[in-house]
């Protein structure tokens, strides 16, 4: 049989703890994270992007109890007893998407001209429009009228909504 990408859950909060063990017993794993954008906070926490679960690649034959009885690790997650493996295009996607420090990218948000609000932070309740979705690290570029000025501003992407015109 040859290697195939499984799903397994994982202990509450433990993926990267199951992700170590399974590194330790030579299991091959990818755990997808992402920013999370915090509420009252302006920096944003990098969490799994599918919680509670980790993505393992194993011959199941031969891998299956050295996953299922790691420690973190719940159970594979299939139909009944059997677990099912994940087609290696959507693992592609998603390894398309890793960043450099290992943080899934999805595509901007938002569109050059987009007319978008400020939610938190010192600019909160301002209106501008987009002028670079993608100024990079999640910033866009928002152009705004401040003290009778067109002002560009780098706003975090996560600190912005979209207003209708």
């Amino acid at each position: 049989m040859a290697l195939q990408w499984f799903v397994v859950s994982t202990k509450g909060r433990r993926e990267e703890f199951a992700q170590d063990q399974l590194l330790r017993r030579e299991v091959e794993t990818f755990l997808p994270r992402i920013l999370e954008p915090v509420r009252f906070r302006l920096k944003p926490v990098i969490a799994p992007l599918f919680p509670g679960y980790l993505f393992v690649h194993i011959e199941i034959d031969e891998q299956y109890f050295d996953v299922v009885w790691t420690p973190g690790v719940r159970r594979f997650i299939g139909f009944g007893a059997l677990p099912c493996p994940v087609d290696d295009a959507v693992i592609g996607f998603l390894h398309a998407r890793v960043g450099e420090e290992g943080i899934v990218r999805m595509k901007p948000v938002f569109r050059q001209g987009d007319m978008v609000r400020v939610t938190h932070g010192p600019f909160a309740g301002l209106i501008g429009i987009i002028e670079n979705p993608s100024c990079g690290r999640d910033r866009v570029r928002v152009l705004m009228e401040l003290l009778r000025r067109q002002t560009r501003v780098d706003v975090p992407q996560h600190l912005l909504e979209r207003v209708s015109a």
